[in-house]
């Protein structure tokens, strides 16, 4: 399915990152890794069969029930679903099971939040220590040897071929959509995508009645869609806004507190059509959330990094998911996975006893400071990609 669904024709690892992996058969292993799009679950799919090891994956609940009967196929491959931001107990007690059993491996992707910009990193939930802690106090009872090893992998792709053909073709698909009746296909490729992104913003400013001043810079513009669609949705679902908050953290506790709308269990006053009532506005109002995620990588900066091949067909492809509903890969590419020195739990043990809160959020930060690290490195690889392209 690779080179097919999410056009991954190979996967490259460095041998000895891959026997750093093998060293751990046997051992009870959280991977933890970036989750951008669509692409890493199937290369971490492709890692298990590399390692040799079968791999539990904590998936969330809309991945089954948007995607049936491809959920049937995640649940044979070990997906199993957790509602996100909620007191899920089935997840929690499922995932202890795993880990105290330790025969699979457990992969948790700690964003929460797909951007679908590969070369941005979410800030990691500290819930994933909870996971690994519970399941450590039922091995300490029981006396068995409570070694739970987090390893950080962080996971790029890279276009193997010159993508200049579908560029164009993806942008004029775009302008014909947003710009109908206009020739965009003179101009070099960043003034059409930057057209194109403020196309697509005139549209949603219309939408929600923002007016901005003129004059006002386009990174301006974005962020101030941002902060209206994030405060319009807290306000619709009785939520408190904490705008001293960042932003990404703000969207995740929105997009958490409607999944719990979605997926939670009819409650005894709820009558069979006011949670069915119930559940279509907290999609609806999910979808526009969607909208504040695309337009995260518009913001400047990211556009005003070097802007390689895979960075802006990310951007483009964000245009797409919003006008469209979905993104394509135009391409194949290659995936190359990076592995981060491994964090025994047991490290953090003096700091749960004497609060636990603090030992989740200190392995959290952890983690994330390495897989952003790895993704950074790798990231700057698309540089050098790019340069060879035109030196051939």
């Amino acid at each position: 399915m690779l080179p097919l669904i999410p056009k991954i024709s190979r996967i490259e690892i460095n041998p000895i990152n891959l026997s750093l992996l093998k060293s751990f058969k046997g051992k009870r292993v959280i991977l933890i890794s970036n989750h951008a799009e669509m692409t890493e679950p199937y290369v971490i799919f492709a890692l298990s069969r590399m390692v040799g090891e079968e791999f539990n994956y904590l998936t969330a609940r809309e991945v089954f029930e948007d995607y049936y009967p491809a959920g049937r196929l995640l649940q044979a491959l070990g997906c199993y679903s957790v509602i996100r931001g909620a007191p899920d107990r089935n997840s929690l007690r499922a995932t202890s099971e795993i880990l105290v059993k330790g025969k699979n491996w457990l992969v948790i992707f700690p964003e929460g939040v797909s951007t679908g910009a590969s070369d941005v990193l979410m800030p990691f939930q500290p819930g994933i220590g909870q996971f690994a802690f519970r399941a450590y106090d039922e091995l300490t009872k029981k006396g068995e040897k409570p070694d739970i090893f987090f390893v950080p992998i962080a996971i790029k792709t890279f276009y193997i071929h010159n993508m200049d053909l579908p560029i164009d073709r993806a942008l004029r698909r775009l302008e014909t959509k947003l710009l109908p009746g206009t020739d965009q296909g003179k101009r070099d490729y960043q003034e059409r995508l930057v057209t194109l992104g403020e196309a697509m913003l005139v549209s949603k400013e219309h939408e929600y009645g923002v007016s901005p001043q003129p004059g006002t810079s386009l990174s301006q513009r974005i962020s101030t869609m941002k902060e209206v669609i994030i405060a319009a949705t807290a306000k619709e679902i009785g939520v408190e806004d904490h705008p001293e908050h960042i932003l990404p953290d703000r969207l995740r506790d929105l997009i958490n507190t409607l999944d719990q709308y979605i997926h939670r269990q009819n409650q005894a006053k709820d009558t069979e059509e006011s949670a069915k009532v119930l559940r279509e506005r907290a999609k609806m109002l999910r979808h526009s959330l969607d909208t504040a995620t695309n337009f995260m990588a518009l913001d400047h900066q990211y556009l005003e990094l070097p802007m390689t091949t895979e960075r802006f067909l990310d951007i483009v492809g964000l245009l797409e998911r919003e006008t469209f509903g979905k993104r394509r890969f135009w391409g194949q590419r290659k995936a190359v996975i990076e592995v981060g020195s491994p964090v025994n739990l047991n490290d953090f043990a003096y700091q749960y006893r004497a609060s636990k809160k603090d030992a989740f959020l200190t392995i959290s930060r952890a983690l994330e400071a390495k897989v952003r690290n790895m993704l950074q490195e790798l990231s700057q690889r698309s540089e050098l990609l790019q340069q060879l392209k035109k030196d051939g």
